[in-house]
């Protein structure tokens, strides 16, 4: 019979708990900053420098980051809206199901399902820029996830790129 005090079994659970390490992206051509987990691995920088991935080692677990000038501003009806409405159709395209779909007053935030996994996405529109992350991962990490996700919120810093 294996046996554990409470001093090594908090320790362990301690050790298992412990929160990521961070490194931050920082985009040239836009100009906008966001924290992702050490744990991923950097992709290559698109080809038109708006952005890039970051994928875990097992593939399952990915954070997207772009930014893009807003393309709805010489068209009829709202910027912000037409985006937010872009965005959940390429979303629904794929099979998704929606648990948040919310226009903000400087952007919008999207979560649910898609496939067995959790997809959360956030775009802020500023200075005439979308900058947007999304998230996507296997359920079964949503709680360790949730954590990732709130830092990732609080260390974006959107483009101040301006109009194209």
């Amino acid at each position: 019979m294996i046996t554990f005090s409470l001093p090594t079994a908090l320790l362990t659970v301690g050790i298992l708990a412990a929160p990521p390490a961070y490194r931050t992206y920082h985009n040239e051509r836009f100009g906008y900053r966001i924290d992702y987990p050490t744990t991923l691995t950097p992709q290559p920088e698109a080809g038109n420098g708006d952005g890039r991935r970051f994928v875990s080692a097992d593939g399952h677990t990915v954070l997207t980051v772009y930014a893009a000038f807003n393309v709805y501003e010489a068209s009829d009806g709202d910027a912000l809206t037409q985006d937010w409405q872009l965005a959940q159709n390429t979303w629904q395209q794929r099979g998704a199901t929606f648990s948040l779909s919310r226009k903000l007053p400087t952007g919008y935030v999207l979560s649910g399902q898609v496939h067995g996994h959790i997809f959360y996405e956030k775009a802020v529109l500023r200075a005439n820029t979308f900058t947007t992350f999304s998230w996507e991962y296997p359920s079964a990490r949503k709680a360790v996830m949730d954590a990732v996700i709130q830092h990732t919120l609080c260390t974006l810093q959107p483009s101040v790129a301006g109009s194209n």
